[in-house]
């Protein structure tokens, strides 16, 4: 028994506790580490045939560390814990309204959070200081856009998948 159910006034009602245990799912958190992993390698991938060199996980690593790192190890933590919370947002709020197989649903969602996100670029420019030290490409450019709309696309597409195989499974058992 738990903290919270062993004194009555503390227990949860059981729509209270569904709703928690949807927000609360190991499996959507974990789809979205490994969809973080695919926006990653997809990242790679465009610096590599585009030349531009917007690294999300630099982003992050310089603005925690000041700096970027031939290998950064925090910024690809923040990175995959970033798409656990998504995934975990994701169950709870976007999936059960978005229609369509779970690859399109998750293709929404990850669409939606990049217009959700965007407008607040040209603050990311302004304000983190290897961009303005110039050590570090601008984000508020068509280039990097292009960058992250095809990020988010893999992002939601293996998102997606990856919940409708989890929910696939379940009816099975």
């Amino acid at each position: 028994m738990t903290m919270l159910t062993k004194h009555p006034a503390m227990s949860l009602s059981p729509r209270l506790r569904r709703q928690a245990a949807q927000f609360f799912s190991p499996p959507a958190a974990a789809a979205g580490a490994v969809a973080a992993l695919a926006y990653a390698a997809e990242m790679y991938a465009d610096i590599t045939l585009s030349g531009y060199r917007f690294d999300d996980v630099q982003l992050v690593e310089s603005a925690v560390r000041g700096k970027t790192a031939r290998v950064p190890w925090l910024g690809m933590a923040v990175h995959l814990a970033n798409g656990a919370g998504l995934g975990l947002l994701y169950n709870a709020l976007a999936r059960p309204l978005l229609p369509g197989p779970g690859w399109a649903r998750g293709t929404l969602f990850g669409l939606g959070f990049l217009a959700a996100v965007w407008p607040l670029t040209p603050l990311v420019d302004r304000a983190h200081p290897l961009i303005r030290r110039g050590d570090m490409p601008r984000l508020f450019a068509l280039t990097p856009f292009a960058q992250n709309l095809a990020r988010h696309l893999v992002f939601g597409a293996t998102f997606g998948a990856l919940c409708a195989s989890w929910d696939r499974h379940q009816d099975e058992m």
